[in-house]
């Protein structure tokens, strides 16, 4: 017990990042979002990961599950899916084919190094979103927008 301690008082005065996050917490938020679509086609999904309490490192993102209709074409995005990544996020592009209609979640697992002031440390999030393809998807968003009138 007392090796435990004096470990932990020697890795925060070197100012190693400890397991529980230290005084300065470090974690993860992941968003994601899909575009509907009226049909069957290639449905557009943006993961935006940002960190809490420190800067991005590195970072990528699995894909957890997804609607039987509506495949990953990749299961991990990584730096080259990015459409932007620097110390304050990434945002990922990722696409999945939809083969039919339906209604369904998309679940992804972000993981990054993020560093503050106590060193750096892994985390992750997850993020879920919603896939919309078909009659179910409702109408377009402009049609939402501007109804006629």
């Amino acid at each position: 017990m007392a090796a435990a301690v004096l470990v932990a008082l020697l890795a925060s005065a070197r100012g190693v990042a400890r397991a529980d996050g230290g005084a300065r917490a470090l974690s993860l938020v992941a968003d994601v979002t899909c575009e509907p679509l009226p049909g069957p086609g290639k449905v557009q999904c943006l993961v935006r990961v940002r960190p809490v309490g420190g800067a991005l490192r590195w970072s990528y993102a699995i894909v957890l599950s997804a609607p039987p209709f509506a495949a990953p074409l990749r299961t991990r995005i990584a730096k080259s899916d990015a459409r932007r990544i620097d110390a304050e996020g990434a945002d990922f592009a990722l696409a999945l084919a939809a083969t039919a209609d339906g209604v369904g979640e998309l679940k992804i697992l972000a993981r990054a190094t993020v560093c503050g002031d106590g060193g750096c440390r892994p985390v992750q999030a997850e993020g879920v979103a919603r896939v919309e393809v078909g009659a179910a998807a409702g109408p377009p968003k402009l049609a939402r927008e501007h109804p006629p009138g």
